[in-house]
């Protein structure tokens, strides 16, 4: 009995000791249910980078309640006290943006970026231009263009240079010329440009010897996406001196698969409206058709090289074969935008 007794005595402390153990542990595991670990908290933290002010906020706020005896407590207090600031001032910022206008460019005043035709033609677009061409079809057909064109206005502007075209002649020679242009139509929002121009013409070449012609002109483009667009333009060409009219019309559609190269395929046509006094054919034509590469090396250059040749004539036959055409443009910036 006293055996009994002596063992139940001793058992007794190691049995109290066990039980103060068991509760120790647990008040401890539900302590660290609301702490927080340097590896839980690195972790959330880098969990946040590049998350807006007032997202990052709220995230520490749940955070927080996770974790209400977080060993970072006062860190994370500092931090969403910094957010609410960031998060007001990028609320306020927002707020003056919207209802300050005078910083903000109109889609009525921006400026769209239409391509050069490669065959010579006017460009529907007005712009601070300098371009130079040359559209080379066998011994007999050789054109060239040096032009340039300043935008005093958005959507009016005044060029001038030198060209051959081969209209009226073949053989090398040269002509002075010089026009306005004006957009009646020019919005980004729907990638439409209509403009209409008025250009002089003096010059020479072997066949027509000295000429003087008006040129009336009308061009559409419609730039769809940056990675298409589609312009056509339609010329009369007006001698002066005696009744000798040819009409000109140019379709062209660039793709662009990337920033640096597009692809295009042009077609010209040159028609007679009445029957020159040395023929008895009352309709004459010539058609020819481009297609290759254009290239954009740096922003506002735009380089461009393909070969043509002849589809159709009747009596026009400027030229018989491939030819090649090459050609480049800079702008000068994006203009004025009144």
């Amino acid at each position: 009995m006293l055996r009994l007794l002596s063992l139940l005595l001793c058992l007794a402390p190691a049995t109290a000791f066990a039980q103060g153990e068991e509760e120790e542990a647990e008040q401890e595991e539900a302590v660290d249910e609301e702490v927080d670990d340097p590896k839980t908290y690195e972790s959330f933290k880098q969990s946040l980078k590049g998350e807006a002010p007032s997202e990052e906020m709220d995230a520490w706020y749940g955070y927080l309640d996770t974790y209400p005896k977080s060993r970072y407590r006062l860190e994370i207090e500092r931090r969403i006290e910094a957010l609410e600031e960031a998060a007001f001032d990028e609320l306020l910022d927002e707020k003056l943006e919207e209802n300050d206008t005078s910083n903000r460019v109109d889609a009525k005043e921006a400026e769209l970026d239409i391509f050069e035709p490669a065959l010579t033609t006017m460009n529907a677009n007005t712009r601070r231009r300098a371009e130079v061409g040359v559209v080379w079809g066998f011994d007999d057909f050789i054109n060239y263009e040096m032009n340039v064109e300043w935008a005093f206005l958005r959507q009016l502007s005044a060029f001038g240079g030198l060209r051959h075209r081969g209209v009226g002649g073949q053989g090398i020679g040269g002509a002075l010329f010089g026009g306005v242009k004006g957009a009646l139509i020019k919005d980004v929002r729907t990638g439409v440009v209509l403009s209409g121009a008025l250009a002089v013409e003096f010059g020479f070449n072997p066949l027509d010897r000295a000429k003087f012609e008006l040129e009336p002109w009308f061009g559409f483009a419609w730039l769809a996406s940056d990675r298409f667009q589609l312009q056509t333009s339609l010329s009369m060409v007006l001698r002066v001196d005696k009744l000798h009219t040819h009409v000109l019309w140019d379709v062209m559609a660039v793709v662009k698969p990337n920033d640096v190269l597009g692809i295009f395929v042009e077609s010209k046509q040159k028609h007679s409206l009445f029957k020159p006094d040395d023929l008895s054919l009352h309709y004459l034509a010539f058609y020819q058709a481009a297609v290759g590469a254009k290239i954009f090396p740096v922003k506002n250059l735009e380089i461009t090289a393909g070969v043509n040749a002849p589809y159709f004539w009747r009596t026009w036959q400027d030229y018989k074969y491939i030819g090649i055409n090459v050609g480049a443009v800079v702008r000068f910036g994006k203009g004025p935008t009144k």
